[in-house]
C-alpha cells in the first residue's frame, strides 16, 4: 500500500488538539518557539504544525517548513466565521475553492480598490497573482466529498470582523463564504513553492454584530479535524497519480 507524506498546518493548538493525539509515533520539534510533531495519521506520515495566528506567522512557519520538507500536500484547517448571506450554520465544514486576501488594496474616496489597482502583483507569473489565490479544483471537490463540506471561497483578513454589515459587503465584494485570520498566505506560499494545497475549516460562528455568546470554537474544531481525518484517510483519492513514493 501506498503511503504519504502531508503537512498539517493549523495557528493553534486548540485547533489540533484531536489531531494530535491520534498522531502515533509523533516526535516534537520546535522552531522559533513554534512547536510541531512528526508522526503517522492512518496511510500518511504527518508534521503537524502550530502557525501561530495570523499571515505573517503561518507564512513564516510554512516555509520553514517547504525548506525543510517536500510534503505531498499542504493541508491547512482550524475555523472561522461564514458570512451570513451564505446561510452556512455553526458546525458547518467548508472547502476553499481559492483564497483571497480581504484587505490588501487602495481605499479611495470612491471605494475600496483590490491589489491589481497598485499595478504589482503578491505573486508574480503568468497568470500574475494580486488578491486571489485558486485551488486545484478537482483537488477541492474531491476532499469535499469525502468530508461533506461546502465548497467556495474564502477570505483572509488581518481584522476579525465583528461587525455584520461590514461582513455582507465582504461577501458582496467576492463572493466569499467564509473568512479567516491565515488562508491566504498558506496559498500564496504554496503557490510560490508549487506544492498543493487543501484548506477545510469549521464554521465557528456568524459574521455578525459581535457576540461570543453564540459562538462554538470547541464543535467548530472537532468539525475540521473529523474532516481532516476522512480526507487523510482517503488521500489516495485526493492527490494525483505519481504523488506516491
Amino acid at each position: 500500500m501506498l503511503s504519504y507524506d502531508l503537512l498539517l498546518i493549523c495557528a493553534t493548538e486548540g485547533e489540533g488538539r484531536q489531531t494530535e493525539a491520534m498522531l502515533s509515533g509523533a516526535n516534537p520539534a520546535f522552531h522559533r518557539g513554534k512547536r510541531s510533531l512528526r508522526g503517522w495519521l492512518g496511510p500518511a506520515e504527518c508534521r503537524l504544525s502550530f502557525t501561530g495566528i495570523g499571515a505573517v506567522n503561518a507564512a513564516s512557519e510554512l516555509t520553514y517548513q517547504l525548506e525543510m520538507e517536500h510534503p505531498q500536500l499542504v493541508l491547512q484547517f482550524g475555523i472561522a466565521g461564514a458570512y451570513v448571506p451564505v446561510g452556512l450554520p455553526v458546525g458547518s465544514v467548508a472547502c476553499a475553492t481559492e483564497e483571497i486576501y480581504g484587505d490588501v488594496g487602495i481605499l479611495t474616496p470612491e471605494g475600496w480598490q483590490p491589489c491589481d489597482a497598485i499595478g504589482i502583483p503578491l505573486a508574480p507569473g503568468d497568470p500574475p497573482r494580486f488578491n486571489r489565490f485558486p485551488l486545484d479544483t478537482d483537488r477541492v471537490e474531491r476532499a469535499a466529498g469525502i468530508c461533506g463540506a461546502r465548497c467556495g471561497p474564502f477570505i483572509t483578513v488581518s481584522q476579525c470582523t465583528g461587525v455584520q454589515a461590514l461582513g455582507d459587503e465582504l461577501h458582496r465584494r467576492f463572493g466569499a463564504i467564509c473568512e479567516s485570520m491565515e488562508g491566504a498566505a498558506a496559498a500564496h506560499v504554496c503557490h510560490l513553492y508549487g506544492v498543493p494545497f487543501l484548506e477545510v475549516r469549521g464554521v465557528s460562528n456568524q459574521v455578525e454584530d459581535r457576540d461570543r455568546s453564540r459562538w462554538d470554537i470547541q464543535g467548530a474544531s472537532q468539525a475540521a479535524q473529523e474532516a481532516v481525518l476522512k480526507i487523510i484517510e482517503n488521500v489516495a483519492d485526493i492527490l494525483p497519480e505519481g504523488h506516491g513514493p
